[in-house]
């Protein structure tokens, strides 16, 4: 809980009379003002976490260079909270502490740039430069607190601050703001467009894929655009992993288990992850597949669709099955007549071998030093010798749905140890996808954008 004084040089109320309507103080805000909200955790209604990029360089140049004009080329902060106590000489008592509802709803780019303001007051400029995240933002601010505590900063150093909350505190009021502050903060990021995935993740249409993924990889996943709980590791767009939960959720709108007929062709799975991401919104919206539950402003859905929950339990398996079959196919394909390595679209791994070509001022496009990893759990094997397009095995990845199954009204696999069973059919289907790989000169990109190819991979999975 975080409770504050926010005193506005200037302030103008809205509505003026009516209790039960959202009330609305506009005004201008010394920085001062606002360091209590820097130190709690007033993003987490705003879809979106910022990171240091040149809007945010622009804004700092700004306060820095001409602060007297900040408060009118920016429009500033917009501040929600459920529970403002108005108090005399434009001082408003403000309350954070219900999640999703009290904090910063627009605004997050100002926000960040006006906390890096404040701690350049106190830290030297590499220091300050090397302050990319809002992780790293706050755990400078933790660290030098106490100083910041002692600055005071000029009259001119003025933000504009919108402060909504409702006019009343009973219980229907207070329902009706909830649900408010959601809207408004969708409709204040929409008109800065802000990810679809940024609402998705905020509805929590993402929280059972989350706790289904293996927690190594749901750490490294940018659930929320620019936040990642491993920071030190390559991170994953949420677009990746929701394109492969169409997977399983085609097959089961094959079978007639979602309440919608709703479904991505398996080439736009690759190539066209927007629409992917747009429908898994739709799909989850649909009344049948989630339903809001109390508190986080009433507006979080909870999964209650068991058809769909079963796929994205599937869905947590393709990215280990993905890496699986990237690692293993190049070997697969490989025999006395077949050589993965001898087209351009492949890198054989071989340090050596590029030194010493460079040495000899030769060519060295055909190799690459920098040993492959797999693309979703970054690891490396003996099988882990070329570096080539994900895009030419992904139909083995979407024609997985031919080793699924329905059981009890759920998409299940058709197998019990599934990476067994995918091994043993991609050993014999990889020399036989030679054809398809002619067909498009090993073009990755015309390969993965054909429905030949995923039909052809999933027909292979079924017969051999």
């Amino acid at each position: 809980m975080s409770t504050f004084i926010l005193k506005f040089a200037h302030a103008c109320i809205q509505p003026g009379g009516d209790e039960n309507s959202i009330r609305r103080a506009v005004g201008f805000v010394n920085i001062n003002q606002l360091l209590p909200i820097l130190d709690s955790k007033a993003l987490a209604p705003n879809p979106r976490s910022a990171k240091r990029n040149p809007i945010i360089e622009g804004i700092l140049g700004t306060l820095n260079d001409t602060p007297e004009l900040f408060r009118f080329k920016s429009k500033g902060l917009l501040i929600s909270s459920h529970k403002v106590e108005e108090l005399q000489r434009s001082r408003f008592r403000v309350l954070f502490d219900k999640e999703f509802v009290d904090g910063v709803l627009d605004g997050g780019h100002n926000l960040f740039a006006i906390g890096l303001f404040v701690l350049s007051q106190v830290l030297d400029k590499q220091t300050l430069k090397g302050i990319k995240t809002w992780e790293q933002l706050d755990e400078a601010w933790s660290a030098h607190r106490k100083e910041i505590e002692g600055l005071e900063f000029d009259a001119e150093h003025l933000i504009s601050v919108e402060l909504i909350y409702p006019g009343g505190t009973d219980e229907a009021t207070q329902e009706a703001f909830d649900r408010a502050a959601f809207d408004i903060s969708q409709a204040r990021n929409a008109n800065t467009e802000v990810q679809t995935e940024a609402f998705q993740n905020k509805l929590g249409f993402y929280d059972e894929l989350k706790e289904a993924l293996p927690i190594e990889l749901s750490r490294r996943v940018e659930w929320k655009p620019g936040v990642v709980e491993e920071k030190e590791a390559k991170p994953i767009s949420v677009r990746d992993i929701v394109a492969l939960a169409w997977i399983p959720l085609n097959f089961a709108n094959e079978n007639k288990l979602l309440p919608i007929d709703i479904s991505v062709l398996p080439q736009n799975i690759y190539r066209n992850k927007q629409e992917c991401s747009d429908k898994f919104k739709v799909l989850m919206e649909h009344s049948a597949v989630t339903e809001t539950i109390g508190g986080k402003a009433g507006q979080v859905h909870q999964l209650k669709h068991e058809a769909v929950e079963s796929c994205l339990e599937i869905a947590s398996d393709l990215p280990r099955l993905y890496d699986l079959i990237f690692e293993k196919f190049p070997r697969f394909y490989n025999d006395k007549t077949r050589r993965f390595g001898s087209r351009n679209v492949v890198k054989m791994y071989d340090p050596e071998k590029v030194k010493q070509l460079k040495a000899d001022g030769k060519d060295a496009s055909g190799y690459t030093g920098i040993h492959p990893v797999t693309p979703f759990f970054q690891r490396s094997s003996k099988d882990m010798k070329w570096k080539y397009p994900e895009a030419l095995i992904i139909p083995f990845v979407t024609g997985l749905t031919a080793l699924m199954k329905v059981e009890d009204g759920k998409v299940i696999w058709a197998y019990d140890d599934i990476d067994t069973v995918v091994l043993e059919k991609l050993e014999k289907a990889a020399p036989l996808f030679e054809g398809q790989l002619e067909a498009y000169d090993w073009d990755s990109q015309r390969l993965a954008k054909s429905p030949s190819s995923h039909m052809q991979a999933a027909s292979y999975y079924r017969v051999l």
